[in-house]
């Protein structure tokens, strides 16, 4: 079949079991399995197979998944036939180090997805033997879901296309980066020739964070919205719709954990579709998609 290949991004436990008892690694049986609720797509991705497990989370390092979650992936994914990638979040020393542990589990050839240009440092540095990719963190543009206009988001050009930003990539060995979907976007935000693009969909990272809300709630008023504090994964289970005053045209918004995320339009999964056909070759599907 030709088009985009279809990965699947996991950072639960819960979800890999709930996946395992799928007849198949369609997308429609995926979602049924995952209890997605509705499609962006249209059904255009529906009878697509799933060839790829992302495993991990961009949104902290406390997301960083445990050994066992690793273990369980890693057994999954050789099971079904799958490749493997691993993504990195923006880390301090400390996540540095528990990385470090994880990256000496993956066999050769693996992706590690990298969010911050240490993570690509330690890779080409004591990991030759995975594959560098940057993540949607690194690839900076314009994503703010209160955009009114096409005009509005056209003000500030995207970094992904500035040659700084690609030498940098290269200097590191990266040829594969992955990105958001823009609001208003068209077929010149994602980037042509030289790298390989993955997308993801069906949420976009807003902007992200240390303080996480829904982890700071029972913690002592002098403590809340702080970095540090013990981490019950509350994020796993609770999100925070965001709105705004009536009649605003923003696209829908939650907050998980550090992360305020937005939904795609319907224009935006268009765009991402008709991109898929051309500029890129995968599409990044949220496990936790609702």
């Amino acid at each position: 079949m030709t088009g985009p290949t279809v990965a699947l991004a996991l950072v639960d436990l819960r979800h890999l079991a709930a996946l395992a008892r799928a007849d198949a690694l369609t997308v429609a049986a995926c979602g049924a399995a995952l209890g997605w609720r509705h499609d962006p797509f249209g059904g255009a991705l529906a009878a697509r197979t799933v060839t790829r497990l992302q495993v991990g989370g961009e949104a902290c390092e406390r997301l960083l998944p445990a050994p066992r979650l690793l273990a369980a992936a890693l057994e999954f994914a050789q099971a079904r036939g799958l490749a493997l990638s691993l993504a990195t979040p923006l880390l301090s020393d400390q996540g540095m180090a528990e990385l470090r542990g994880l990256l000496d589990r993956l066999p050769a050839g693996t992706e590690a997805i990298a969010n911050d240009w240490g993570t690509l440092r330690l890779l080409a540095r004591a990991f030759p033997a995975l594959v560098p990719v940057a993540g949607r963190l690194m690839c900076k543009m314009v994503k703010d879901p209160r955009l009114p206009s096409v005009a509005w988001a056209r003000l500030y050009p995207h970094g992904i296309h500035a040659a700084p930003f690609a030498a940098m990539l290269a200097r590191f060995g990266v040829r594969r980066i992955e990105m958001d979907v823009p609001p208003f976007a068209a077929m010149a935000d994602f980037p042509e020739g030289g790298l390989q693009v993955g997308v993801h969909a069906p949420f976009g990272v807003s902007a992200k964070g240390r303080s996480c809300r829904i982890g700071s709630l029972h913690q002592p008023d002098a403590q809340k919205f702080a970095a540090g504090h013990r981490c019950a994964r509350e994020c796993l289970a609770y999100t925070a719709a965001m709105t705004r005053p009536q009649g605003a045209t923003d696209l829908p918004t939650h907050l998980r954990g550090t992360t305020i995320l937005h939904t795609h339009s319907a224009a935006m999964a268009e765009a991402l579709l008709a991109a898929a056909r051309g500029t890129v070759d995968r599409i990044i599907l949220s496990g936790d998609w609702h």
